[in-house]
């Protein structure tokens, strides 16, 4: 199992590498316009490194860089005129739309996959995602089932759950990794939550 991750990994990392030379871009400089396109708003420099991972140096000299680009633009924080916050330009919006796209082949054969198989292979990805979390070897993600707007379903043969905030009912492959919406549930609630949904 370990190995054949390890293989994705492999293959992922050379179709960034592929996407990233073509735009004359890092693979780290367009993990950084994404970032920024998915949370929607300016981030300092100190998020985008704890959510990409990177030291502070790294992160620092690749926002630079994307700013020489005029990709980016820096701006003082709306809450803390003393600190600096990170935004895409019209430029910038584009390329990450663009890098969005180099995923591609993975998506295309995770399609090759049943319903059911799709299903099932994004539960055991959550479950992994989120044990590495609480681990702490993976920043927090803004996943449907660590917010306090998620509802678990009873145990069936195919889960369905709700998200109240949203109105919504779900189905495995619905839930979301990172949602713009998400509220972090208390420590409490999100034990509770977890436990019916990993016996869902």
């Amino acid at each position: 199992m370990t190995h054949s991750l390890l293989r994705l990994s492999t293959a992922m990392r050379s179709q960034a590498w592929d996407w990233a030379e073509g735009a004359g871009l890092t693979p780290t400089q367009g993990e950084i316009l994404v970032l920024l396109l998915q949370r929607k708003g300016p981030m300092r420099l100190g998020e985008i490194a704890r959510e990409t991972q990177l030291t502070a140096a790294t992160t620092s000299d690749a926002v630079s860089t994307l700013e020489h680009k005029g990709l980016v633009e820096k701006r003082r924080a709306l809450d803390d005129g003393r600190a600096l916050a990170v935004r895409l330009s019209a430029r910038g919006r584009t390329a990450a739309k663009k890098a969005l796209q180099w995923p591609d082949f993975l998506s295309k054969a995770v399609g090759t996959l049943g319903g059911d198989e799709q299903g099932v292979l994004y539960r055991a990805l959550l479950k992994t995602l989120r044990e590495l979390q609480v681990n702490g070897d993976i920043p927090p993600h803004r996943m449907c089932v660590t917010c306090k707007h998620f509802q678990p379903g009873k145990a069936a043969r195919k889960p369905t759950y709700r998200c109240s905030l949203l109105d919504l009912t779900m189905t495995d492959s619905d839930l979301r990794l990172d949602c713009a919406v998400h509220e972090e549930a208390d420590v409490l609630t999100q034990k509770k939550t977890w436990k019916l949904f990993a016996q869902a």
